[in-house]
C-alpha cells in the first residue's frame, strides 16, 4: 500500500468569461496559470481544493479568463510512511502534483468550448517550486 491513495476528484467550479473589452495585440498573449491550494486533513483523510486560472477580464491584453477549481481526495497511511516525510510534504509535493493535471485538461477543454480562441494548454510545472514561491 503506497503512503498517499488518490481516491479520485470532483469539479467544484469552472468558469470562463469573455473580455469583452479585449484589444487584440500582434504578439502572443501570455496566459501564465495562478494557483491556489487549500486542504482538509481529518485523521487519514485529506481533501485538496486546487484553483487554477489563467488570464483576465480587467486586463484589456487578456481575452478571456478562465477558471477551474477541483477537490481531490486522498487517503494517507502513516504506517507506510518509512521515511517520515510527513502529511504536510505529501499533500505540498504528491497531491496537488496528482491533481493538477486534471486541471489542465479541464482548463483546456473550458477554453477549447469557446468557439473563439484555440485551447489552451497550461505548460507542465514544478507544482512544489510554484507553491512555494507563491507563498513568499
Amino acid at each position: 500500500m503506497a503512503v498517499l491513495n488518490f481516491k479520485g476528484y470532483i469539479v467544484e467550479d469552472s468558469s470562463y468569461q469573455r473580455n469583452n473589452n479585449y484589444v487584440p495585440v500582434a504578439k502572443p498573449v501570455n496566459l501564465t496559470p495562478d494557483i491556489e491550494t487549500t486542504n482538509d486533513v481529518q485523521g487519514s483523510n485529506i481533501l485538496v481544493k486546487l484553483r487554477v486560472s489563467v488570464g483576465s477580464t480587467s486586463n484589456k491584453a487578456m481575452p478571456f479568463r478562465a477558471s477551474i477549481t477541483i477537490n481531490g481526495t486522498f487517503e494517507f497511511n502513516v504506517s507506510e510512511d518509512d521515511s517520515g516525510v510527513g502529511v504536510d510534504m505529501l499533500i505540498r509535493n504528491n497531491a496537488v502534483a496528482i491533481l493538477y493535471p486534471y486541471a489542465r485538461a479541464l482548463i483546456a477543454n473550458l477554453t477549447l468550448s469557446s468557439n473563439e480562441y484555440p485551447a489552451v494548454t497550461l505548460p507542465t510545472i514544478n507544482v512544489a517550486k510554484v507553491l512555494a514561491n507563491s507563498e513568499r
